[in-house]
């Protein structure tokens, strides 16, 4: 979920850019750059990243004037890339879905942190813990790195926009929101799974070098 048209968000908007900035810059400080740079397949595989979630995010379904519904794919990006690039990419792709008019650029920076920031980060912090905590099983990799990662990266999405709409849309038009669209969330929670599981169960069997959270040593050499 992002928003497609103005809330008129005054602070909340200037609060949510520096916030955004800060993290874009830690991001930009930490990317490989020399790496990224010297290797031409991880240049291509990087833009074909951020053309194909750009082109996805283009495909939104509105569930009201305000709020729209598409697929994030963060997960993805954050275990093929990491998280600095996966950040990098999702506010590359937001940038295109502003410059259509799909969203507003006073909305921009709130946007960011909720279709790039935040779930990159949810999917960040459940991939360390299937580092550190669960076992060296490559469907555990799969089903709860990419599975659960997405689809709590989305429910974090959500219900971030459910509040913020409730801090900004008068009592009677939120409950019609919430009654009528909000319902809504839960089913967007099986088909990002599905795909950020797809993606990562592909790549990792057959591409494993795409996705560089994914050691095959530590995963299929070892199991």
């Amino acid at each position: 979920m992002s928003f497609s048209a103005s809330l008129h968000p005054e602070n909340l908007g200037w609060i949510a850019w520096v916030l955004y900035l800060v993290f874009l810059a830690v991001a930009l400080w930490q990317v490989p750059w020399k790496i990224l740079l010297r290797e031409r397949g991880l240049q291509h595989l990087f833009l074909g990243s951020i053309v194909l979630v750009a082109f996805l995010w283009q495909m939104r379904a509105g569930i009201s004037s305000q709020v729209a519904i598409h697929l994030i794919l963060a997960t993805s990006l954050t275990l093929m890339f990491y998280w600095p690039m996966a950040l990098i990419a999702t506010s590359i792709a937001l940038l295109s879905l502003t410059f259509s008019g799909k969203a507003t650029w006073d909305m921009f920076g709130i946007n960011a942190l909720l279709i790039c920031v935040l779930p990159v980060f949810v999917s960040h912090w459940v991939w360390r813990f299937v580092e550190w905590k669960l076992p060296a099983n490559y469907f555990i990799f799969v089903l709860v790195a990419a599975g659960v990662g997405s689809i709590l990266a989305v429910l974090s999405t959500g219900l971030a926009v459910i509040l913020i709409t409730w801090i900004y849309i008068s009592g009677h038009q939120f409950t019609h929101l919430a009654q009528n669209y909000f319902l809504f969330l839960p089913l967007t929670l099986p088909p990002e799974a599905v795909v950020n599981g797809m993606i990562i169960s592909g790549l990792t069997a057959y591409m494993p070098d795409w996705v560089r959270a994914f050691d095959p040593k530590k995963y299929l050499d070892g199991a």
